[in-house]
């Protein structure tokens, strides 16, 4: 099935359980009958910050680097846990970049030492041509934020970032030998849809391949805590739409989205829209899927890896 096209208008307008239809079709057409549910229990995930970020951005604020191991920790954690691969992140400096760099020869040479393969999936933020492709030599896959919104950048991380910073990191990263998987973080404006349908639509021009869309979370101890998260319908109508737009891509949810009723609500729907693969699924919608004719595969580690 090839990209169907549409006035932007259209997209707003179409009845909801229309574009699933479609979807759906896109879906069948052009990618394999299986559905991926990924427990993601093999995957490490690394600061090299620890706790610290001198952003704290109003959706995180540092929280989520807390359950994180730290590289002084790693050959610790990898002799007690059965570890097939890590996620190597942190928090951002005032320019919105991960200190990565100065951090990967002790990190490959704690790898090294256990004698075992790794999985590495690096989560940078904004990088520069050189730093790119030094990251991109030591990673099997990089999980990369993209957003374009400039307002939506400026309230959320501040500073003096713009969507061609993102454009510009995303081309940096690609020239390099790591697969690339840009992250669509919805709802991030206030838990509100700004910006995400215009990044959907450049990633399909670029010809991305691989798509992972997460979902705001008020989070507790954050300047955000008090916002609700996206109305599921506009999630599920995103995401249909980036199906539709780009049929032959891998489309995830991944692990970043509300739990609950929420996940209840969005998980078997998000299967209907097309989904390829789901980070912890609602047991509803690994049925759905079955329902569907979509033979389970069960993955234990990130997503973002083959």
């Amino acid at each position: 099935m090839s990209q169907l096209t549409f006035e932007p208008a259209v997209r707003k307008r179409m009845p909801l359980d229309e574009l699933l239809d479609l979807s759906w079709q896109a879906r069948q057409s052009s990618r394999p009958r299986v559905f991926e549910v990924v427990y993601p229990a093999g995957t490490l995930p690394v600061s090299v910050t620890g706790t610290e970020c001198s952003l704290q951005c109003a959706h995180c604020g540092g929280r989520y680097l807390e359950h994180m191991a730290t590289v002084d920790s790693i050959d610790h954690v990898l002799s007690k846990k059965n570890i097939t691969g890590i996620l190597l992140s942190g928090g951002c400096d005032q320019a919105g970049q991960v200190p990565l760099v100065p951090s990967i020869g002790c990190v490959r040479r704690k790898l090294a030492e256990t004698g075992r393969p790794f999985g590495i999936n690096v989560h940078p933020g904004i990088v520069g041509e050189q730093e790119a492709l030094e990251i991109a030599d030591f990673a099997t896959v990089i999980s990369f934020d993209f957003v374009l919104d400039d307002v939506t950048i400026q309230a959320a991380f501040g500073g003096y970032r713009t969507g061609r910073d993102y454009i510009r990191s995303f081309s940096n990263l690609r020239k390099g030998k790591a697969k690339v998987v840009p992250h669509i973080l919805v709802g991030l404006y206030k838990g509100e849809i700004r910006g995400e349908y215009e990044a959907v639509e450049f990633l399909a021009r670029e010809g991305v391949d691989e798509l992972i869309f997460i979902v705001f979370i008020p989070t507790p101890r954050t300047r955000w805590e008090h916002l609700p998260p996206p109305d599921v319908d506009e999630v599920l109508r995103l995401i249909a739409w980036a199906r539709v737009q780009n049929p032959q891509a891998k489309i995830s949810l991944g692990c970043m989205r509300p739990k609950g009723k929420y996940r209840e609500q969005l998980d078997p729907a998000a299967v209907k829209a097309g989904v390829d693969a789901m980070v912890l699924p609602h047991s509803q919608a690994v049925r759905e899927a079955r329902d569907r004719g979509l033979a389970i595969s069960r993955k234990e580690e990130c997503c973002a890896f083959d």
